[in-house]
């Protein structure tokens, strides 16, 4: 009887080791318009060695060829600059992705460095610089956080999570996160997106349910067990903002 509630509890475990991970596959995940702009130029390379990359003043999203249905956790790393192309535009992600009128859309953008020959950094259809989060509801957009004088670095690599958990969104996107209650999508694809704007991806994961961000500000590794989660995370402290919707477009 002992081996066998062993051989039961290996069996479980090794089961649920894979439980709720997502397999990403970029190669399969399809490029749209971008969430502001409705532009899709240039070509996403990269996608079958899991580094998607757009190169150049480019715009467009990639959504993802999954969905994600109630809690979950999306997250991976970014650099908005290369070596051969460096601008000072747009780099975010989507979630919640129905489509390019539907959806949640955290975006980053830099500004005219001085003693540069930088142009006017790309402004997302509100009118938002710096760091963004963006509810679209029927074409409408909804700023729900915004720090407009926060600018990404060039040649600088950052690591994102997002998650939900019930009615709330946890955002951990470059150097900030921040938390927020909001039940619009609690369903849809996710994604990266450029606008005007060099930038590659890579290590892109998605799991469910997810890690406890309340602390994690880079991704880990989950171990679900019959239902239950035992979390194993590199993790860091950040400071941590919780606003609500009013407060956030006041304060933008």
């Amino acid at each position: 009887m002992k081996k066998v509630l062993i051989a039961c509890l290996l069996s479980c475990l090794s089961l649920g080791a894979n439980a709720g991970i997502i397999n990403v596959d970029t190669s399969k995940w399809s490029a749209v318009v971008g969430p502001s702009n409705d532009r899709n130029t240039g070509t996403w390379v990269g996608l079958k060695s899991q580094a998607p990359e757009k190169r150049g003043n480019t715009s467009g999203a990639l959504v993802s060829d999954f969905q994600l249905f109630g809690d979950f956790l999306f997250s991976g790393f970014f650099s908005p600059t290369t070596v051969d192309y460096d601008d000072n535009d747009i780099v975010g992600l989507v979630f919640g992705w129905q489509d390019e009128q539907n959806h949640y859309r955290v975006g980053w953008s830099q500004t005219q460095r001085a003693g540069t020959n930088d142009d006017q950094s790309y402004r997302d259809i509100t009118g938002r610089t710096g760091l963004y989060l963006i509810r679209e509801v029927g074409g409408v957009s909804n700023t729900l956080f915004n720090i407009s004088d926060l600018f990404w670095e060039d040649n600088t690599s950052y690591g994102f999570n997002v998650s939900r958990q019930g009615s709330q969104l946890n955002v951990n996107f470059g150097t900030e996160t921040f938390s927020l209650e909001d039940l619009t999508f609690t369903s849809g694809r996710v994604g990266v997106y450029t606008e005007s704007q060099t930038a590659r991806f890579w290590q892109l994961s998605a799991s469910t349910p997810p890690l406890d961000v309340s602390s994690v500000a880079e991704p880990g590794v989950v171990v679900f067990i019959s239902g239950l989660f035992l979390v194993v995370a590199a993790s860091r402290q950040s400071r941590k903002q919780r606003v609500s919707a009013q407060a956030s477009v006041a304060a933008a």
